[in-house]
């Protein structure tokens, strides 16, 4: 046997030790399963290492004291070498440095092993959080479906007049809070523009200009006789009929009957033309006044019985009581009139507009590209085509609490492609789609 302090080297041994290897060798070669041929092969390693080991211990063991001394301090010798050389000493440092090698791994494989278990810990309570709130949200979708179902229980359990109804007092109950939103919005918007009004400065010019009329010569408007017969023929020409206009405006009837047979409500139809939507509103017997600039226009209905006069629409309302009436109308008047004109036009009819009056305003619809393009330009008194959304917007800008849109007059279904095509819907939406469109604006938000 060979130990770290041997002065002297166990040749018998060493010769017996060789022999039990090759005689292992000998045996295992015999062998056929793979798994034991593997096993003969590491233990006949295992046993060459052993050899290697103890031939190279061999080597470095020194015969004398000056061999080990010089062996201690010569090159290429390890620290751990170096120390087992020391008599004793050296084998306890050997023996204390492995404890001490131990116990840190020891104590690592005790951090890594906590790390471990906290990082387990963790994922378990991410997991275990995951799953309540899993099971909340499914507990929500089946008290939702749950209720759902009862719900259609109750519906189907009912006669359909009474489904009606819960359908209508549902519907109320969630619209009488935007109505109320938009009720109080109004009110605000009037009452800013009421105090920008009363806070504008009033220059000299705009008071002389208030008191002093110009004189005639110095008015640079061109004078054109007869115009006001032109307009009256083109009307005949290219508007229709009396009976045709009639038609179109029925669609405004449901708007205004609630003044039906109302002494104190009165309607005011701004531009009143032929007369037609006058006779249309006495018929229903609704109280109605015509204003127009074209002397001939109020000529035609004063012949007919109807009452109109021949003044300025928005001088007109402003002279007015505030909150005195009912509805205001006009029918292809706001094209012709200058951004600032249209304006004040919003503005005197909301003052003049009792709480529950409302406005209808009707004109081309430029959507329509055959009417934005072309039609809209058969009259040459119109100046620009109003967008939809911006007639909308200016209603609900100036004070209005509710404005929508109606559109109107399609051309009929002859004049459109007859393809079902997306292209074809395409096509007959832009070019055959509504001519006219009308902005309905309520001055209190009441349904």
């Amino acid at each position: 046997m060979l130990l770290p302090n041997n002065n002297e080297i166990d040749v018998d041994l060493l010769s017996k030790k060789i022999d039990v290897i090759k005689l292992r060798g000998a045996s295992n070669a015999h062998i056929t399963d793979e798994g034991s041929i593997l096993s003969a092969n590491v233990d006949e390693k295992e046993d060459k290492s052993q050899i290697s080991e103890s031939a190279q211990t061999a080597d470095l063991i020194p015969e004398t004291f000056s061999d080990r001394v010089r062996l201690l301090f010569s090159k290429g010798i390890s620290i751990r070498r170096r120390i087992s050389l020391i008599p004793v000493i050296g084998s306890v440092l050997i023996w204390a440095t492995s404890i001490f090698k131990l116990n840190s791994i020891r104590h690592k494989i005790a951090l890594d092993f906590d790390s471990l278990r906290l990082e387990n810990q963790r994922l378990q309570d991410q997991i275990h959080q995951n799953q309540r709130v899993l099971n909340d949200q499914l507990l929500q979708i089946e008290n939702q479906l749950r209720n759902r179902h009862v719900r259609i229980a109750a519906l189907e359990s009912l006669s359909l007049p009474t489904r009606v109804q819960g359908l209508e007092a549902f519907s109320q109950q969630v619209n009488s809070g935007n109505i109320e939103r938009d009720n109080r919005i109004a009110n605000l918007v009037r009452e800013i523009r009421q105090i920008g009004t009363q806070s504008m400065p009033i220059s000299a010019n705009t008071i002389s200009d208030a008191k002093l009329p110009r004189p005639s010569e110095q008015s640079n408007e061109v004078v054109v006789p007869g115009l006001d017969g032109f307009y009256l023929e083109f009307e005949d020409n290219f508007r229709g009929t009396s009976e045709d206009i009639s038609a179109r405006l029925e669609v405004y009837l449901p708007y205004l009957l609630q003044f039906s047979n109302d002494a104190t409500a009165t309607v005011i139809d701004i531009g009143c033309g032929r007369g037609e939507w006058l006779k249309l509103l006495r018929k229903n017997s609704i109280q109605a006044v015509g204003i127009d600039m074209n002397s001939a226009m109020v000529d035609a209905c004063v012949e007919q019985g109807l009452s109109a006069q021949c003044l300025d629409a928005i001088h007109y309302l402003r002279q007015q009581p505030e909150s005195s009436l009912a509805a205001i109308t006009g029918f292809h008047i706001i094209e012709h009139l200058p951004f600032k004109v249209l304006l004040s036009l919003f503005d005197a009819a909301l003052r003049a507009l009792r709480p529950d009056g409302v406005i209808i305003f009707e004109t081309p619809n430029p959507e329509n590209l055959s009417v934005g393009a072309c039609n809209f330009y058969f009259d040459p008194t119109h100046l620009n085509p109003i967008v939809p959304a911006v007639a909308q917007f200016m209603a609900k800008q100036r004070g209005f609490a509710k404005a929508e849109i109606l559109r109107l007059h399609p051309y009929p279904d002859h004049f459109k492609l007859a393809e079902d095509s997306e292209l074809a819907k395409r096509l007959n939406a832009a070019l055959y789609g509504p001519q006219d469109f009308a902005v309905i604006a309520w001055k209190t938000n009441a349904n």
